[in-house]
């Protein structure tokens, strides 16, 4: 059954909102864990309908406390999907909790679904404070098997949306599940020759 779970936490992160405001996603990757359940720290994330900028705010508003220190974009599909109320809640948040530290977890796609924009710079302007990019693998053909990306080229864009957030973002940092066959010391070499920092999730 579908909820609707808009703001929720996630347990080893207390003093944390997440924001999940969307199924859709471009990639369908083996190891996501929708996959597998609906459920996620005691929250049914997947969402009867996407919410408008409106319920995302509401639903912000209701969950956040006075300790909260940081906000997550990550849900159980793409954020960048829906950009435009990603951008207009997040000037919101920052207008009215400006020490809130924003993060955006993404595929890294955004700049491909949106080639008339220039993203990353939105995205910065907006107030973002860190992206998380998942990078996955260490070449496109283990990514493509790992992700199923519907976007043709799809590794090659999110290694350039990367490097041009490193003009706009506070930081960058590029991530990898750790499962059999990736090359995990590659793709930390990746990370670094692009500025970014680098995590294993």
């Amino acid at each position: 059954m579908a909820g609707n779970n808009i703001a929720y936490r996630y347990s080893p992160n207390p003093d944390t909102v997440y924001l999940n405001i969307t199924n859709r996603c471009s990639n369908n990757c083996c190891f996501c864990v929708r996959n597998f359940s609906s459920v996620l720290s005691g929250y049914n994330l997947w969402l009867q309908k996407e919410p408008t900028a409106n319920e995302i705010w509401s639903s912000f508003q209701k969950e956040r406390k006075s300790s909260d220190w940081e906000t997550v974009w990550c849900g159980f599909g793409e954020p960048t999907i829906r950009l435009n109320e990603l951008l207009t809640i997040t000037q919101k948040i920052k207008k009215y909790y400006p020490h809130t530290y924003i993060r955006l977890n993404t595929d890294g796609l955004a700049q491909v679904r949106n080639p008339e924009r220039n993203v990353a710079q939105e995205l910065g302007a907006a107030g973002v404070d860190s992206i998380s990019i998942s990078l996955n693998a260490e070449n496109q053909e283990k990514y493509d098997l790992l992700c199923n990306p519907a976007i043709p080229g799809s590794y090659r864009s999110l290694l350039k949306f990367a490097e041009n957030c490193k003009g706009h973002i506070p930081e960058v940092r590029l991530t990898v599940v750790h499962i059999s066959g990736i090359n995990l010391r590659a793709c930390e070499k990746i990370a670094k020759e692009l500025g970014c920092s680098f995590k294993i999730r």
